[in-house]
């Protein structure tokens, strides 16, 4: 015996759709798309609703999963203080809020739990009422010490207590799978700092002291490889959707490796494994300067290739131009299909992008400098 409610929403989405209980589980299933959304029965471990219609459901609830439906109040008193638990076996998240104080959150003692965003499925055109309102941040201000639990553990700030239990219930420190290849300590010009990276067959994790991040290799666009200087050469890994640092997005990763520093690593994995998975993309072994080593190995397991700079060079024999955008000093490179301004936060000109471009202030005197103005067809100058 089925049981059927229309117009019902699932989660934050602007679809509407319908839901049905029955003894082997629930179902959503939206009305103008195939979207369809199943739980089994064995699955449900508890039950919550916030609304109307309650009485009936915790009698489906009751007699189908053997489990009692909870009511649930929405909090809209707009109180941001107060404690947190995590709820049973399913590791939830409790904020309970007991106190009506407003407090501006200073940047230290700070805890930032970033969401991954709901990615429509494959194959499925894009609606046109446009994607959901979802939330993709909350930063949570702990202050105070944690004391440690033994004798000899020393006392950490409760603000890091708070940031190693999420990461050990949100299972952020475990990752499924073994690990192919890991690079220790790489110089990350953005965002900056120190990171250790781990290379999965799927996805690659960025291990920082205060941010770790994982990105899919389906999410990798475009990899560059160039040389700024004779000293270093620069790596550069296009993300999309971009990796973000509270209001910050990078949709550029940017590593810099010394000329003339060595790398030896070995992928684990067998080397049948290898051939039939990757078809000859990897290596089992690689011993090279670093930045060859780290970005074969990118192009191997993202399956994009390496865009690096062909023909031109500046009137110093360099691959790229030192110049400024607007006040942003960089360095702007002329590629085969695109111009590549990489500074803090690069940006890509495709040329066939391209509406008009202006050069002025040429062959003034003794002024070394002109000013570059392109203007796409898409944007502005």
């Amino acid at each position: 015996m089925t049981t059927q409610f229309d117009s019902i929403y699932h989660g934050t989405g602007v679809e509407l759709g319908k839901i049905r209980f029955a003894p082997v589980g629930i179902a959503w299933k939206a009305l103008e798309s195939e979207d369809n959304i199943m739980i089994q029965a064995g699955d449900i471990k508890y039950c919550q609703w916030l609304r109307f219609d309650h009485d009936k459901v915790s009698q489906l609830v009751t007699q189908h999963y053997k489990t009692q439906l909870e009511t649930k109040e929405i909090s809209v008193k707009g109180w941001n203080w107060g404690s947190t638990d995590v709820q049973g076996e399913s590791n939830a998240l409790v904020f309970y809020s007991n106190s009506p104080k407003y407090r501006l959150r200073p940047r230290i003692h700070e805890v930032s739990l970033e969401f991954a965003t709901a990615a429509p499925p494959s194959g499925q055109p894009k609606s046109k009422k446009g994607r959901p309102d979802e939330l993709t941040e909350i930063r949570f201000y702990v202050p105070g010490t944690h004391e440690g639990e033994g004798d000899e553990d020393e006392d950490v700030s409760a603000a890091q207590a708070f940031h190693d239990m999420i990461k050990e219930k949100a299972d952020i420190g475990q990752v499924i799978g073994d690990v192919l290849v890991s690079f220790s300590e790489v110089n990350i010009q953005t965002p900056r700092g120190r990171y250790d990276i781990d290379m999965f067959p799927t996805f690659l994790r960025l291990r920082g002291k205060t941010y770790d991040y994982k990105i899919l290799y389906s999410s990798i666009t475009r990899l560059f490889l160039l040389s700024p200087d004779d000293l270093h050469v620069e790596m550069v890994v296009g993300l999309d959707p971009p990796i973000r640092q509270g209001q910050t997005r990078y949709p550029y990763l940017r590593m810099l490796f010394g000329r003339d520093e060595d790398l030896e690593t070995e992928i684990q994995m067998d080397e049948e494994q290898l051939k039939t998975k990757y078809e000859g993309k990897l290596e089992k072994k690689y011993d090279g300067p670093a930045h060859e080593v780290v970005s074969r190995i990118f192009r191997g397991l993202s399956g994009k290739k390496i865009i690096a700079p062909t023909t031109f060079r500046s009137h110093e024999e360099m691959y790229g131009i030192k110049c400024n955008l607007k006040a942003v000093q960089g360095t702007l490179f002329p590629l085969e299909k695109s111009l590549f301004f990489v500074a803090k936060q690069p940006h890509l000109i495709e040329f066939t992008d391209i509406h008009q471009v202006v050069f002025s202030r040429m062959g003034s005197g003794t002024a070394r400098t002109f000013d570059l103005k392109i203007v796409s067809k898409t944007g502005p100058e």
